[in-house]
């Protein structure tokens, strides 16, 4: 009984957690449902099965065939190679073997070439979950912001209806005139019409999140708070950050050896321009029902063949064609090496970007809590003064707008310093370890 009565308290507690998304969570369900970042999959696996099908180009070829005829008419037998006017049917069997011997080492700078292929969309496929991360964030923590200002706006409205509730007493006991309660009543619209918006503003951004991991918006489900950490400011050099990210970062390692691939492609198409040498082989025998003397087994016994080649392919003009080729290879080799040289030059923007944003966002944080501190401890002077009757209306609503423009910029300063702590730590270690 007392185990039943514990499962029925802790209930509530388990359903409330599984209604309750953390940010961790989504971005497993991002690397799940994230149509962006399946499409760099499915580019890892095509590089994947690229190398796999340039691997098997050096593998031995080896075919069996086996066939069976019906002639009719004038044909010439195979067994005696005579002319004959019947009709008769034939068999053959072979199998042939081929496999190449030299080509210029054409197939093994190729396999070197799909082998970096294949790394590199390995990294790019980390990469696009890395920029997918990011903007997941960025919409995670956009929700939590718009319900902090929501709550504030409920905040304001809750405030207002008090004073309204107030004043309609005063009025109704004839203390004061009703002008006053059609100005406080004004606040009050004003106040709703916010909290509409803010309510808008917050469904806009969960809407948003929910179609960033790609799941069916639910009412139900909500996201776990994050933490603010220590406002203190480091003292974080951008370019010694940068150094260290151009080791490890995704993008910029993918870029780096798909630049590479492209020294191995000239050399696969220069190997065109050399002699090659390939071996071949293949064995076969058949049967004719022209020759009645002997049996099916037999016959095949008597015919059968076989052979050992080695061909020898001279390019005498090669060059010629060959040529165009490797002048656009290289071509394609400078355009990757730019495309390395603006991913650096972003990250590196990026990060001095970042750096720079923390610094600014932990004084706008500090400052924002002692703006909305100062002017709460304001508007409480003030509405007090009002209850009192040694206040008007103007400065009430003043000190009120006052107050909540002030909650609503230390709520933003919270969230957008929260959004680049997070992220100038992922740069600062290159992975989202711990960042979560």
């Amino acid at each position: 009984m007392k185990q039943l009565i514990l499962l029925l308290l802790l209930f509530p507690a388990v359903t409330r957690a599984q209604d309750v998304l953390t940010l961790a969570e989504c971005v497993d369900l991002l690397t799940k449902n994230n149509l962006t970042y399946q499409q760099g999959n499915l580019q890892a696996e095509a590089a994947q099965a690229n190398l796999r099908q340039v691997r098997s180009q050096i593998l031995p070829q080896i075919n069996i065939s086996v066939d069976q005829s019906v002639n009719i008419g004038r044909s010439i037998d195979q067994y005696t190679n005579a002319y004959i006017d019947q009709v008769y049917n034939n068999s053959s069997l072979g199998s042939r073997f081929q496999v190449p011997v030299f080509q210029g080492f054409k197939l093994q700078n190729q396999i070197r070439q799909n082998v970096l292929l294949k790394e590199s969309a390995i990294e790019n496929r980390t990469a696009v979950l890395n920029a997918q991360t990011v903007l997941l964030m960025q919409g995670y923590v956009n929700v939590l912001a718009t319900k902090a200002l929501l709550e504030a706006a409920i905040q304001q409205v809750q405030s207002s209806e008090q004073q309204v509730d107030r004043v309609s007493k005063q009025v109704n006991a004839g203390i004061i005139g009703s002008n006053l309660l059609y100005e406080i009543k004004a606040q009050l619209a004003n106040d709703k019409f916010d909290q509409v918006t803010a309510l808008n503003n917050y469904r806009t951004a969960r809407l948003a999140l929910f179609q960033r991991i790609n799941i069916a918006p639910d009412d139900k489900v909500e996201f776990e708070a994050l933490t603010a950490g220590d406002t203190t400011k480091h003292r974080d050099d951008a370019m010694t950050i940068f150094k260290e990210a151009q080791l490890t970062f995704p993008e910029l390692k993918s870029a780096e050896l798909y630049r590479q691939s492209f020294s191995y492609q000239v050399k696969s198409i220069k190997a065109s321009n050399f002699p090659s040498l390939s071996l071949g082989a293949g064995f076969g025998a058949f049967y004719a029902s022209t020759n009645n003397e002997l049996a099916y087994f037999k016959q095949l016994n008597a015919t059968r063949n076989g052979y050992v080649s080695l061909g020898l392919n001279i390019p005498i003009m090669g060059r010629w064609v060959t040529r165009p080729r490797v002048a656009s290879a290289k071509v394609q080799e400078r355009l990757a090496q730019n495309t390395l040289d603006v991913t650096n030059q972003q990250l590196r923007q990026a990060i001095e970007l970042a750096v720079l944003n923390m610094n600014a966002m932990a004084d706008k944080y500090s400052a924002a809590e002692e703006q909305s501190e100062s002017l709460k401890a304001n508007f409480a002077l003030v509405e007090s003064k009002l209850n009192a009757g040694i206040a008007n209306i103007f400065e009430y609503s003043l000190a009120k707008a006052n107050l909540a423009k002030a909650q609503a910029n230390a709520i933003q300063a919270k969230y957008d310093f929260l959004m680049q702590q997070r992220l100038l730590q992922y740069y600062r270690q290159g992975n989202w370890s711990g960042v979560f």
